[in-house]
């Protein structure tokens, strides 16, 4: 399907009001260029083998794909070695004291001993963790635009006066009612 040029030109210099009418039939537009084409108006906003900008650098987070589907949330089991202390006591002989009558015998003195021990035990327990989105499913997120899986704003694109001239260069007349 080729695009009428001037709707492109009316889109492309923002004569439109309806920005997401605008995001989509630029995105159609940019679709049906050739890989080629799409790879040289990426590297255009990519920058080109020039330093990269804080733009650039900005851009390297994943903040703008949005998944199509919910992935949901997987519940994982895992274990730990847990270390817990118990308190032990023991009765043991400790000596002999007087007792009975007079004193005249002698009895076993017991003495109470009090310690903690550690003790090791495995414990299994549940982790919650937001499923990652199938890769069939991620698009750009609302605002952006796809140009060989990388997303970029609308204004990235409009206000880029090298892309107009690729746009140009590729047989889509920006200037055609100026």
């Amino acid at each position: 399907m080729q695009l009428p040029l001037i709707v492109l030109f009316l889109i492309l210099n923002n004569v439109f009001g309806d920005k997401g009418q605008d995001f989509n039939i630029v995105q159609e537009a940019i679709n049906q260029l050739s890989d080629e084409q799409k790879q040289q108006i990426l590297q255009l906003l990519m920058g080109g083998g020039r330093a990269q900008s804080r733009q650039d650098i900005s851009r390297q987070d994943n903040s703008n794909w949005c998944c199509t589907i919910d992935p949901g949330i997987e519940a994982l089991s895992k274990t730990r070695m847990v270390q817990f202390y118990v308190q032990r006591h023991a009765r043991t002989k400790c000596g002999y004291h007087d007792c009975g009558l007079f004193g005249w015998s002698s009895c076993t003195k017991w003495c109470d001993n009090y310690w903690s021990e550690a003790q090791w035990n495995v414990e299994s327990y549940l982790v919650y963790q937001a499923r990652l989105c199938p890769q069939t499913n991620l698009k750009c997120c609302a605002g952006y635009l796809t140009i060989v899986n990388h997303c970029f704003t609308f204004e990235e694109i409009m206000n880029n006066k090298e892309i107009f001239d690729q746009l140009v260069a590729l047989g889509i007349p920006i200037n055609a009612l100026g």
